[in-house]
């Protein structure tokens, strides 16, 4: 049995489709799926689709960091009100916050991501788009801990500062999403907490990945979740095609490459890491 931990069911691509993509989870023994949100609306449609399909798919509610870089949050952050009301209401389906974190792929500079950021050189926008992502973060946090749940976190362009700000901010319990560093990365944040774990999706399965292939051989396997970041990002054997929670399978198998452990190890100590992590029954 697998989960796929992280996906967005919500997306116009998939939404049309959704009774054949639960169907297509069940072929292929994908129980369950965490919706992420990304900000007040894909929130409440994640925590939709949890309740339409309860034991089958979960929700988060989040504010992804590429939308809170135009954000500011007020000195009272009246915009996290909003969220937190998602999450008292919907405590039976809302099993983590997030996705948050670091995106430096857009900053202000980048010429919409086709130029890389020079850190040491940063316009006054690029400036604030960082703080207001800070502070998004940082605010999750706070709601993450109010109601005892783990964060879900999205790093682009940003492998030491996400690492950085983690640890200097106690950021304890929580999953790095899409993982796409190298095994020095992973390393500093198990050191830093027993309860951070890494989620891999399809890069794990191109070619070209050999540092995230290469951590994913590292880790210990009771730190490691699957996912598909479903629309996005589909594993090698369906690349070009609209990804979905059943092709989680394709990062299973990889991950059965790469490690020594046996298949039936890997795939049960893989699931019950992620019923432990999300506190799914």
């Amino acid at each position: 049995m697998i989960i796929d931990t992280h996906s967005h069911c919500y997306w116009d691509t998939m939404m049309p489709r959704i009774d054949d993509i639960v169907v297509n989870m069940s072929q292929t023994w994908i129980t369950k799926a965490v919706q992420i949100g990304c900000d007040i609306e894909t929130s409440e449609q994640a925590i939709d689709l949890a309740q339409r399909f309860p034991g089958i798919f979960y929700a988060t509610v989040g504010h992804h960091p590429e939308t809170a870089q135009n954000q500011e949050i007020g000195d009272g952050q009246k915009e996290i009100e909003e969220f937190e009301k998602l999450v008292a209401e919907n405590r039976d389906v809302v099993v983590a916050i997030g996705e948050t974190g670091f995106d430096h792929h857009y900053l202000d500079g980048t010429a919409g991501g086709n130029v890389g950021i020079d850190m040491d050189a940063l316009s006054d926008i690029a400036k604030q788009q960082i703080e207001n992502q800070k502070r998004w973060w940082l605010a999750q946090w706070e709601l993450a801990k109010r109601y005892d749940l783990p964060l879900v976190i999205h790093t682009r362009d940003a492998r030491d500062a996400t690492a950085d700000f983690m640890i200097e901010n106690g950021i304890n319990r929580a999953v790095i999403h899409c993982y796409s560093e190298d095994p020095e990365f992973a390393q500093r944040l198990m050191d830093f907490s027993s309860e951070i774990y890494f989620a891999f999706g399809g890069i794990l399965t191109y070619k070209k990945s050999e540092q995230v292939q290469a951590t994913a051989q590292m880790l210990p396997l009771n730190r490691i979740l699957l996912e598909t970041d479903a629309p996005f990002l589909s594993p090698q054997a369906v690349r070009g095609s609209i990804n979905e929670p059943a092709n989680t399978r394709y990062v299973l198998e990889k991950l059965i490459e790469l490690r020594s452990e046996s298949a039936e190890e890997i795939e049960r100590v893989v699931y019950e890491n992620s019923l432990k992590f999300f506190r799914i029954k």
